[in-house]
C-alpha cells in the first residue's frame, strides 16, 4: 500500500492511450483504479488491520460510516435507476457508474486507513501528485504552443483566424477538467514546498504549483481560475505574510502573466478574453441549473440513477434554454452537488454534503497548524469551487476524496493515538478479499479489451471494410461492461459507409448492421433521443417512412423541446402529402431552434407559401 496509492494518484490523471484505445482517456483511467484496487483487495489482511485502526482513531468511525453510507446511496440509486445497466456501467464519455463509483470510494476508504495506520506518509503522496502533476501541466502548456504528439490540435481548437481559441485537455480529456485537476495539484504542490526539507522536492514543489497555475490560466477554464483565486485569497487570510512579500510576490506574478498575454505567444488567450465577454453569463449554466431542479423534484428519494442526466433531462428541459442553445447536448448538470441531486436523489445530497461539511470542518482547524497544512486545506476549498462548475469525472472525483482524507488524517493525527494492535483473522479476510480482487480485475479486463476491440472497429470501418468491422463488433458486444453503449457509434458509421460499397452483399449487411445496432441503441443508449433521431435518419436513408416517423415522435417525445426532430418530421409529413400535419411540426421547430438555424425558418416559409 506505500507503493500502490502513490502511483494510483499518479496514474489517474495521467494515464492516456490514444494508439491503442477508443475512450482513450477514459478507459485505462478506470481500468487503472479497478487493478489497483484488486491488488489491494488480495491484501486484505494488512487492509483489514488498517481499516480498524482508523475505526479506533478519533473521528474515524465518522468517515467509515459516511464512505459505507455513501456507497449504499449509490447502490441503492442503481436499483431503481431510469436505465439500470447504463448506472451501472457508466456513459461513454465519462464511465462513472456504481462500479467506477464505489471504486472510489472503497478507496478513498483504504487510503483513510493506512494513512491512519502510518502505512502511507503524506509526503510521499504528495511528492507522487507534484511529479505526476508538473508533467501533465506541462504538456498542456506545450499544447497551448501548439506541440502536441498524442491528439490532433483540431480537436480542442475553436474558431477560425486571429479569433481562434485553444482549450488544450492535457491528459484529462477536456480543458475544464483539467483545470478543476490543476486547482487541486497546484495548491498540494505547494505544500509539498512547504513541508519538504530536502532542497530537491522543495523545487519540484515549486515547479508543480507554477506549472499548475499557468496551465489553469492557458486552459481558459473560468472556474479553475475563480477557484484558483479564491483559494490563494483564503490563503492569505489564514497566514496573514507581510504586506511587501504579498506586494512583491503578486507584482511579479502579474508582471510576468501581462507580458505573456500581450506578446505573440498570448493570442490565443486574448482569444479567449475576448469569448469570456461575449459570453459574460456562462453559456448554459444558470438556466441548466434551474431546469435540473426541475429533473430533481420528480425523482426525489433516490434521484434518476447513476449517469442518467443525459437520458432524463431532455424531458426538463425548458423552453427558454432550448431556444438559447438549440443544438447543446446537456450531459450533465455541471455542478457535482446538483448532480448529487439528480441522480441520487435527496438522501444522496444530504449524506454527500455531510462528507464535504466534514472535511471542510478538518481544512478550517488544520489551518491554524502549519503553512503547510494551511494549503492542503485551501487546495479542498478551491478544488470545492472548481467543481460548483463542472462534473465529477474519475480525475477530478479521486482527487477531492483524496484531499479530503488528507485534511481529516491532518487534523486527528497530533489528537489521536495509535490504537492497540487488533489481531487479525488472515483467513476470513481472504475469504472476503480475493473475490472482490477477482471481481475487480475481471472488470478492469473487460473494460479494456472491449475499447480495444472498438478502436479495431473503427479502423475497420474507416477502411469501409463492412464484414470485418461486423466480426469485430461481436467481439465489442461480449466483453463490453457498458451494456450496448457503444451501439450508437457502431449504427451511425455503419450507415454512413453503405454507398460506398460496390457489392451488394457488402451494401446489405451494413445495413442490417446499422439498424440492429440502432435499435438497440434506442434502449441502451446514455441520450435515447439522438438514438433515436439516428435511427429515423437510417430509416429514411431507406425511403422507410413510417419507421421513420415513429422514431422522430419517439424522439420528441423524449426531449419535447429540441428543435431537429420537429424540423426533420415536419419535412417528411410534407413530402408524403400531409401538410396541416408538417405545418405544426415547422412551426414547433421555429419555436424550438430561437433563430439559430436559417434553413428551419425557411422550411416553415415554404410550407406556408404551399397551403
Amino acid at each position: 500500500m506505500p507503493i500502490l496509492i502513490p502511483s494510483v494518484a499518479v496514474l489517474i490523471p495521467i494515464l492516456t492511450l490514444p494508439f491503442w484505445l477508443f475512450y482513450f482517456e477514459i478507459t485505462p483511467k478506470v481500468a487503472a483504479l479497478l487493478i489497483s484496487l484488486a491488488i489491494a483487495c488480495a491484501m486484505a489482511p494488512q487492509n483489514a488491520r488498517a481499516i480498524l485502526s482508523l475505526w479506533n482513531r478519533r473521528d474515524g468511525k465518522r468517515a467509515v460510516w459516511l464512505i459505507a453510507l455513501l456507497a449504499l446511496t449509490v447502490t441503492i440509486s442503481t436499483v431503481f435507476s431510469t436505465q439500470t445497466s447504463l448506472s451501472i456501467g457508466g456513459t461513454n464519455w465519462r464511465c462513472f457508474g456504481l462500479v467506477t463509483q464505489s471504486a472510489v470510494l472503497a478507496f478513498t476508504l483504504l487510503i483513510a486507513a493506512n494513512l491512519s495506520s502510518n502505512a502511507v506518509r503524506i509526503s510521499t503522496i504528495l511528492r507522487a501528485i507534484a511529479v505526476s502533476g508538473s508533467a501533465i501541466a506541462l504538456y498542456a502548456i506545450l499544447q497551448y504552443l501548439g506541440w502536441d504528439p498524442l491528439l490532433s490540435p483540431a480537436t480542442y481548437h475553436i474558431g477560425e483566424g486571429v479569433w481562434t481559441i485553444v482549450r488544450p485537455p492535457g491528459t484529462i480529456g477536456h480543458a475544464d477538467y483539467l483545470g478543476s485537476y490543476l486547482v487541486f495539484v497546484m495548491f498540494l504542490g505547494g505544500s509539498l514546498w512547504m513541508r519538504e526539507s530536502q532542497r530537491e522536492w522543495r523545487i519540484v514543489g515549486v515547479a508543480c504549483a507554477v506549472l499548475s497555475a499557468f496551465a489553469i490560466i492557458l486552459s481558459g477554464t473560468r472556474s479553475a481560475i475563480l477557484a484558483a483565486s479564491c483559494g490563494v485569497a483564503l490563503l492569505l487570510f489564514w497566514l496573514r505574510p507581510s504586506v511587501k512579500k504579498m506586494s512583491l510576490g503578486l507584482s511579479l506574478a502579474l508582471v510576468a502573466l501581462a507580458g505573456f498575454y500581450f506578446s505573440p505567444m498570448g493570442l490565443k488567450l486574448r482569444g479567449r478574453t475576448r469569448w469570456y465577454v461575449e459570453d459574460a453569463r456562462g453559456g448554459a449554466r444558470l438556466l441548466l441549473w434551474r431546469d435540473s431542479l426541475q429533473l430533481a423534484l420528480n425523482h426525489v428519494p433516490f434521484g434518476g440513477g447513476p449517469e442518467t442526466f443525459g437520458a432524463n433531462f431532455p424531458q426538463y428541459q425548458s423552453l427558454e434554454l432550448a431556444r438559447a442553445f438549440p443544438d447543446f447536448y446537456h450531459e450533465s448538470p455541471h455542478n457535482i452537488f446538483l448532480e448529487e441531486l439528480t441522480e441520487q436523489g435527496v438522501v444522496g445530497l444530504v449524506l454527500f454534503l455531510a462528507w464535504t461539511g466534514f472535511a471542510l470542518r478538518s481544512a478550517w482547524r488544520i489551518s491554524k497548524r502549519s503553512q503547510a497544512d494551511a494549503i492542503i486545506g485551501a487546495a479542498l476549498f478551491a478544488g470545492l469551487i472548481s467543481l460548483q462548475f463542472n462534473a465529477f469525472v474519475l480525475t477530478t472525483a479521486f482527487f477531492f476524496y483524496l484531499t479530503s482524507v488528507l485534511v481529516l488524517h491532518l487534523d486527528t493525527e497530533a489528537e489521536s493515538e495509535q490504537p492497540a494492535a487488533t489481531p487479525s483473522r488472515p483467513l476470513a479476510a481472504f475469504a472476503v478479499g480475493i473475490p472482490l480482487a477477482i471481481l475487480f480485475a475481471f472488470a478492469a479486463v473487460r473494460l479494456v479489451v472491449a475499447d480495444a476491440a472498438l478502436a479495431t472497429v473503427r479502423t475497420r470501418l474507416e477502411a469501409g471494410n463492412v464484414m470485418a468491422a461486423a466480426s469485430r463488433y461481436e467481439m465489442v458486444r461480449r466483453w463490453e461492461p457498458r451494456t450496448g453503449s457503444s451501439d450508437a457509434y457502431y449504427s451511425r458509421n455503419m450507415s454512413a459507409i453503405i454507398k460506398r460499397q460496390s457489392e451488394v452483399y457488402n451494401a446489405v449487411k451494413a445495413w442490417q448492421e446499422a439498424i440492429q445496432s440502432g435499435i438497440r441503441s434506442t434502449k441502451l443508449a446514455e441520450d435515447p433521443q439522438n438514438a433515436d433521431y439516428q435511427l429515423a435518419s437510417i430509416y429514411a436513408q431507406g425511403d422507410n417512412r413510417k419507421d421513420a416517423e415513429k422514431y422522430l415522435r419517439a424522439a420528441i417525445q423524449r426531449a419535447p423541446n429540441w428543435f431537429k426532430p420537429h424540423w426533420i418530421l415536419a419535412r417528411l409529413l410534407h413530402s408524403s402529402g400531409r401538410r396541416p400535419e408538417a405545418l405544426a411540426e415547422a412551426l414547433a421547430a421555429v419555436e424550438r431552434d430561437g433563430g439559430k438555424h436559417p434553413e428551419v425558418t425557411e422550411t416553415l416559409g415554404q410550407f406556408q407559401q404551399d397551403r
